[in-house]
């Protein structure tokens, strides 16, 4: 709903429940921050409501884990002859990684030329990927980035690419494992791989070598030595440097990706090592999920493919080290070889081992309007799909805005029927409006944001049911723009169910606060 502040502006996180006959109130300290505020909701609704946010409360810890606590107060009460209820709910918050529950999906994927293609300035299939992803997958999969890069590295192309946030982060070529947006270290796998690693040992040796030429010191790990060597002297480099290292009694491996970069990593470490070990964590903890799908493009991405039990896809745009390996194997039944370029590949690999759904929000809305699979196709949106409204509806409105959509009654209708006619939006600057009146004034707002490169996504989204027909969900709400920057959002919503809407659900409440970006 960002695109929302461009006909007046928008939303916050943290609610509490009102009505002539009860009364309930919610207040929210997350990390330092204390957010209240109010939602209306039906009375007959109301108090099945309240109670299973009780509830729902409840099981947050399972699903959050990290530093600083999370309070939340539920404050029942109403006629001067109610007897007040409190309900107080304490709940450790380390991160927002998703586990223990069971996941249907784990998506492995490198970053560079992968899932990010850097000769696409416009990042389509990488929006493409991202709603549907937070359409259809993320409330019940994984999403894991498996790259090269350094934490620095990765929160820098963070900063400049609309990116997903992850669920886990395996980083520095398999030697670092990050769990959750505040990347929580995996300190027992920093330990596991101290055996038979001595960097001293490996940073002296290499000097030896002429055509070695160290990476920026940002790419230099406790468990990683990086190198740039030209293609022509990389076999050479190997195979006189790794005996030496031998030599020492050390146990490594080196890794030569990208025609460019070499990496010097313990034995134990790697792409593959790092997959097979979470599995290993999520097996014993049980939120295994039910398919794995890796995603490559260069050879530091071969291990991610020999991990048992996976599916995966290398890109069309895929490293000659990579082919070669593919070409080489004697079994490929497991392996998509796709006929399209990073986040457009993986996408392509959904389809061919029958993962999921695989048409995006933002193919199925253009300039033709607004096209639904037909009767029968398995891609027909199931009913009551809050999470699926929230992507789309924000896609419908960004398309508004460029222009993308056609000036038709029948488009903009599709924005106004899904509002329910009594709804709200408080905006971050604390002003509260019908939601309703609002939708209606945006449909004179058709591209005006034409030209100006103006993108939308939407990233961490959850969704929960309060009760029978009524939603919440929550999310962060990204917009750029020429000459703007990134502005970002926390949004949280009230849906409740409506027979006849595309999504079997219909805007009640919206409230959303600016985020704050470093």
């Amino acid at each position: 709903m960002a695109t929302m502040q461009h006909c007046e502006q928008m939303c916050a996180p943290a609610f509490s429940f009102r009505s002539a006959s009860r009364s309930a109130s919610v207040l929210f300290i997350r990390q330092q921050r204390l957010v209240c505020t109010s939602l209306q909701l039906p009375s007959s609704r109301e108090c099945a409501a309240a109670c299973r946010f009780a509830s729902f409360l409840s099981t947050i810890e399972h699903k959050f884990q990290g530093p600083g606590i999370m309070r939340m107060e539920c404050v029942f009460g109403g006629a001067p002859e109610v007897t007040s209820r409190r309900l107080n709910v304490m709940c450790q918050a380390s991160s927002d990684f998703r586990g223990p529950q069971p996941s249907e999906l784990m998506l492995v994927s490198d970053l560079d030329f992968t899932m990010v293609d850097h000769n696409e300035p416009s990042h389509a299939a990488l929006l493409r990927f991202s709603s549907l992803w937070e359409a259809e997958y993320a409330q019940k999969s994984l999403l894991v980035y498996s790259t090269g890069r350094s934490p620095e590295k990765f929160e820098e192309i963070c900063k400049h690419v609309p990116l997903l946030t992850p669920d886990i982060a395996i980083l520095s070529v398999g030697t670092e494992i990050r769990y959750g947006t505040s990347l929580q270290i995996d300190s027992e796998w920093e330990t596991y791989l101290n055996d038979g690693w001595d960097r001293e040992i490996i940073v002296q040796e290499a000097k030896k070598f002429l055509e070695l030429s160290f990476q920026e010191d940002s790419e230099q790990r406790p468990h990683k030595v990086s190198f740039k060597v030209e293609k022509k002297d990389a076999q050479s480099i190997i195979d006189r440097l790794s005996p030496k290292l031998k030599e020492y009694g050390l146990k490594v491996k080196l890794i030569y990706s990208g025609s460019i970069d070499l990496d010097v990593v313990p034995l134990r470490a790697g792409k593959g090592e790092a997959l097979a070990y979470i599995l290993e964590k999520a097996k014993a903890e049980k939120w295994a999920p039910n398919n794995v799908l890796v995603c490559g493009d260069s050879g530091n991405d071969i291990e991610l493919f020999a991990v048992e039990g996976v599916n995966g896809v290398i890109v069309e745009n895929a490293h000659e080290e990579l082919v070669k390996w593919y070409e080489s194997q004697p079994v490929k039944t497991n392996i998509c070889f796709a006929s399209h370029r990073c986040a457009g590949g993986i996408i392509q690999a959904l389809q061919h081992f029958g993962l999921g759904p695989h048409t995006s929000p933002r193919e199925s809305i253009g300039q033709g309007g607004i096209s639904w699979p037909n009767a029968g196709d398995s891609q027909i949106p199931n009913t009551n799909s809050p999470q699926r409204e929230v992507v789309e509806f924000n896609v419908l409105f960004e398309k508004w805005l460029t222009g993308e959509l056609p000036t038709t009654a029948a488009t903009f209708e599709r924005l106004k029927q899904v509002i329910a006619k009594k709804s709200s939006m408080v905006y971050p600057w604390g002003v509260e409006r019908n939601l309703y009146d609002s939708v209606c004034l945006a449909q004179s707002k058709h591209g005006s944001m034409s030209g100006k490169n103006f993108l939308t996504w939407i990233d961490c989204i959850k969704e929960h049911q309060l009760a029978e027909g009524v939603y919440i969900v929550t999310w962060q709400s990204w917009e750029q723009s020429s000459g703007n920057g990134r502005k970002g959002y926390y949004v949280t919503a009230i849906l409740l169910a409506k027979e006849g809407t595309p999504n079997g659900v219909e805007w009640f409440r919206v409230h959303e606060t600016v985020r704050m970006i470093d």
